[in-house]
Formats: C-alpha cells, sequence, structure tokens
C-alpha cells in the first residue's frame, strides 16, 4: 500500500498491477485509471491523496484593483464586490464564482463611491448606502442578482461615511453613526425598509463614533463597540433594541480602539480583536462580550498586532483573522478557537494587505479580495481552506 499525506481529507485511489504483464498509467491530481493486458496474478496497491487545509491558494484576480470596497455573499453563492478606491473613485462591480474561480463584470453602481456599506436583505437584494467620493453620500443603491442591473432607491437623511449597516431579525436595515459632510462625527441613526424602500429615523447613540463596528446578536440586539470622535478614541458601547427603537449603553471594553474586527461566535459572544488606539500603538488584544450578563472580559491575545484587517467566523466555529496593518502590511494569519480561547498561527496570505474583504464562501471557504500594500491598490484574490 502507498500512503500519499497532504492533510486531512483523504480519497482513496485504487490501482491494478500484475505479476507478468506491465499498466499503463494516467493519473489526475485526485484520480488514477490503470489498463492491463493479460493477468495471471493481480495486487491491488492503494494511494492515498488528501486536499490540503489551513492553507492559502490563489485564485482568479479581479479586473479591477480596489479597497475600501464591500463584498457581499448572495443567495446563489456568488460574491458581489462593489465601488472602492485605486487612486480614483470606482463605481464598478464584479462577481465571484466559486464554481470557476473566476470573476465577470456586472453593471456598475450609478454613483462611485468607498467607505460605504452593503447590506444582503432578505428579498436576496444588496442594499448599498453612503461613502464618499469627493462628497459624503447619503446616496443608496439596491443590486438584484436576478438581472445584474442597479436601480437608485430612496436616500438616507444623512450623508455619511464609515459608518455601519446592520440586517436586523425584522428584515429592515439599521445604519448607524459614521461621519458627514459637516465635518461632523455622527450619533445618529436610520431604518431602511425593504417593503417600502424608505428611510425612516430612529432613535441616537449617545456617543458619536466612526470606524466602529455592529454585531446582531442573538437575541436580535445590535452591540456598536469601539470607534472613534471629537474625543478620541472610544471603549463604551451599546446596544440598539429593535422592539423599541432605543439604544442603551452597556459595559465598556478594556482597551479603546477602532478599525478593530468583531465577530459574533457560535456561543453568542462577540469576540473583539484587535485595531488602533493612536499614537502608533496597533493592538494584538481581543475582549469578548457576553450578551447574557453585559460584559466584557479578556481573552488570549493575538501574536501580531494588527488594525484594518478582517475576521471570518469559519464552519467549524473557529474565527480566521487576517491581514491588516501595523506599521507595515500584514500577510499573516490566525485562528481563535471559542473552545479553548487560544490564538494559533496558520499559514500566511501570498500578499499582504489592509482595507481588503474577506467573504465566507458557501463551500467553507473564505475569499480574500483586493486591498492596498506599499502604494500598490490590488486586484488579487486569495481562498484559505480551513
Amino acid at each position: 500500500m502507498l500512503v500519499v499525506l497532504i492533510g486531512s481529507s483523504t480519497t482513496t485511489i485504487t490501482a491494478t498491477t500484475t505479476s507478468e504483464t506491465a499498466t499503463s498509467e494516467t493519473a489526475t491530481s485526485e484520480t488514477a485509471t490503470s489498463e492491463t493486458t493479460t493477468s495471471e496474478t493481480a495486487t491491488s496497491e492503494t494511494a492515498t491523496i488528501t486536499t490540503a487545509t489551513n492553507s492559502w491558494t490563489n485564485t482568479g484576480s479581479m479586473s479591477t484593483a480596489r479597497y475600501y470596497h464591500t463584498a457581499s455573499v448572495l443567495t446563489n453563492g456568488k460574491v458581489l464586490v462593489a465601488g472602492g478606491y485605486n487612486g480614483g473613485y470606482v463605481n464598478s462591480a464584479e462577481l465571484y464564482d466559486p464554481s470557476t474561480g473566476m470573476w465577470t463584470n456586472t453593471s456598475s453602481m450609478s454613483t462611485a463611491r468607498y467607505l460605504h456599506t452593503a447590506s444582503v436583505l432578505t428579498n436576496g437584494k444588496v442594499l448599498v448606502a453612503g461613502g464618499y467620493n469627493g462628497a459624503i453620500l447619503n446616496s443608496a443603491e439596491l443590486y438584484d442578482p436576478s438581472t445584474g442591473m442597479w436601480t437608485n432607491t430612496s436616500s438616507m437623511s444623512i450623508a455619511r461615511q464609515r459608518h455601519t449597516a446592520s440586517v436586523l431579525t425584522n428584515g429592515k436595515v439599521l445604519v448607524a453613526g459614521g461621519y458627514n459632510s459637516a465635518g461632523f462625527f455622527l450619533n445618529s441613526a436610520e431604518l431602511y425598509d425593504p417593503s417600502t424602500g424608505m428611510w425612516t429615523n430612529t432613535s441616537s447613540m449617545s456617543t458619536a463614533r466612526q470606524r466602529h463596528t455592529a454585531s446582531v446578536l442573538t437575541n436580535g440586539k445590535v452591540l456598536v463597540a469601539g470607534g472613534y470622535n471629537s474625543g478620541g478614541y472610544v471603549n463604551s458601547p451599546e446596544l440598539y433594541d429593535p422592539s423599541t427603537g432605543m439604544w442603551t449603553n452597556t459595559s465598556s471594553m478594556s482597551t479603546a480602539r477602532d478599525t478593530h474586527t468583531a465577530s459574533v461566535l457560535t456561543n453568542g459572544k462577540v469576540l473583539v480583536a484587535g485595531g488602533n488606539k493612536g499614537g502608533g500603538v496597533y493592538l494584538n488584544s481581543a475582549e469578548l462580550y457576553d450578551s447574557s450578563t453585559g460584559m466584557w472580559t479578556n481573552t488570549s491575545s493575538m501574536s501580531t498586532a494588527r488594525s484594518d484587517h478582517t475576521a471570518s467566523v469559519l464552519t467549524n466555529g473557529k474565527v480566521l483573522v487576517a491581514g491588516g496593518y501595523n506599521g507595515g502590511y500584514v500577510n499573516s494569519a490566525e485562528l481563535y478557537d471559542p473552545s479553548t480561547g487560544m490564538w494559533t498561527n496558520t499559514s500566511s496570505m501570498s500578499t499582504a494587505r489592509y482595507d481588503h474583504t474577506a467573504s465566507v464562501l458557501t463551500n467553507g471557504k473564505v475569499l480574500v479580495a483586493g486591498g492596498y500594500n506599499s502604494g500598490v491598490y490590488l486586484n488579487s484574490a486569495e481562498l484559505y481552506q480551513p
């Protein structure tokens, strides 16, 4: 028996040989076939070929380099990338097909933008809102995967960039915070109703902020955490209750931060990791929020400090953090295991990047696309196999 070990998932292939005759074998990456002329004595030889795990592979590149774009996993499994910046403001959009590993262009947004948000609605359409293209925007657009077309929808009451957008359990979209064209950090919030295509104001946060995170909890509330405003870096979080339309304060993080990530774990807790707290200090620390107690607890730190990175909850429940910036451009990646509270290093991306996107595909792989590295806007993409 011949056994070739490459990873953890195995495929068994059997080839027949003979004691008195030659065999001809044609091999592909996962299959082997044999042709036998005459045979008197046959033996079975088994080769076990496995797929490498915890590894990155390059996939097709986008036609347009971009960073500060958005990436949305559609209900058909494809990934829609929209907008961004590459020395100019981008209105183009592209679709990644996991079954082919290729990108195709789709129709462009009517308005070029970056620092916007994109939300997959319950009807399958994608809502893009706000952003910047030389002016801060209040406009919004809808992408329909069934037609590949964009249509304008009603505008937000306040122009904003670096805000957050959260799809609530009732199907509405909550937009909160950001920075506006009057030079103000925002505490205001608005709701988009897909059934009417209209925005309505809801109550405001107690603390204005941009570059924060927003997480939809298992109880339906939205946790906003961190950010930056005129007073500096923010450690105070707030909870939005869709049933009342009100915000309430909850306990503060131990470390103020912005440009961090927040991930809702399978156990319902929220993992906040990394970020920036000013003065050239990039963070490797991480904290857990427990919605049942309203309290934060410190968990183990990443091995590499980073901001402007991505964090993806894998199908096995672990969290993959990739890339970022810490005074230099980062290509390393780490895995957080909620069952142990520990981080472990995993293989690095081939290209260091920050302000990229990361999307968990329906096949469980993670697609990283675009970003920025040392004066170069990136169109490259990579796949992580857990």
